[in-house]
């Protein structure tokens, strides 16, 4: 089918649309979206679906400090012990980061150090040469 005759099909609904009496799904649609407006422009219900919302979120916190307190009643653990003991490490490693680059710095500050002293060569041991006959038999 080319645009054309598409487009004049389409042309032709919505002239059907605007000239036909509405359907019972259109007229309900209309009536649902009319009361839907009043409903959410009412501060009653504002309020309403405000508590609604709340009541969850609340009872989330309300079971997580008590999960809380029974971890800690056991001696083990809590999401928030590993957090802060997690933000711990990472400020040591930040730390050590730092002195790091604070050594390599000085470091490259610092004069070449003298080679180290050539260690004195043994002298070769003499041994002792036996002793002469003679002063065996004293």
């Amino acid at each position: 089918m080319s645009k054309h005759k598409k487009d004049d099909k389409h042309d032709k609904l919505k002239d059907k649309r605007k000239t036909s009496p509405p359907t019972i799904f259109e007229n309900v649609v209309e009536q649902a979206t009319e009361r839907w407006e009043q409903l959410v422009h009412n501060p009653q219900f504002a309020t309403a679906l405000a508590t609604a919302l709340e009541q969850p979120m609340n009872l989330a916190n309300r079971v997580q400090e008590l999960v809380g307190a029974s971890l800690r009643t056991m001696n083990i653990p809590t999401r928030d012990d590993y957090k802060q003991l997690s933000r711990q490490l990472d400020a040591i490693a930040d730390q050590l980061e730092a002195l790091r680059e604070r050594l390599e710095e000085m470091a490259e500050h610092q004069p070449e150090p003298p080679p180290p002293p050539a260690a004195p060569r043994k002298a070769a041991s003499r041994r002792k040469k036996p002793a002469q006959a003679d002063d065996a038999e004293d």
